[in-house]
């Protein structure tokens, strides 16, 4: 890991954890179209918006792993059903993935006044080395998902194919 996290450079993040997830979700709302942004950071019932409610909840926590230190299956298990749904919504690899790069414009935005006076740019590194792990599981994350998908759709594919051949083998004979 890049650098090492003095404890005041920790208790600035913590006091900012808030700021910082709010700030992360509201930049990854606007990766969505802006009607559908709307209605994710405005409507607040998870069964009407499951996806709203996903991201509400894992980023919290994500941004606790953050300054804790992050365990790899947590962060896994927190990531996990945030890049399922945008696995599965018309995102390229990079585009489904990138909202985790922008944890570190929350960051940076949320200690730009005490990085000015007091830089820390070691232990920016050093939480910023720490985003970067994370972008890696979402996207290992992503891959096992779309390679899910993948084939699911081949065994679509040839469940059609079969019915298609035993519908043809016995067109056949009933001729």
């Amino acid at each position: 890991m890049a650098g090492v996290l003095s404890q005041t450079f920790l208790e600035l993040l913590a006091a900012r954890k808030r700021t910082i997830a709010e700030d992360w979700l509201a930049r990854t709302l606007r990766t969505y179209p802006e009607h559908t942004s709307g209605f994710l950071s405005r409507e607040k019932d998870p069964f009407r918006n499951p996806v709203g409610n996903s991201l509400k909840e894992a980023f919290p926590a994500l941004v606790d792993q953050l300054i804790m230190g992050p365990d790899a299956s947590t962060v896994c298990c927190l990531l996990d059903p945030v890049v399922r749904i945008r696995a599965v919504q018309d995102f390229s690899a990079g585009q489904a993935v990138a909202f985790i790069f922008l944890l570190k414009q929350a960051v940076r935005e949320a200690l730009k006044d005490d990085i000015c006076t007091r830089p820390d740019r070691e232990g920016l590194a050093a939480i910023e080395a720490r985003i970067d792990e994370m972008a890696l599981v979402a996207f290992d994350l992503f891959m096992r998902c779309r390679e899910r998908i993948h084939e699911i759709k081949a065994g679509e594919a040839k469940r059609k194919l079969a019915m298609l051949e035993r519908m043809q083998g016995n067109g056949g004979e009933a001729r």
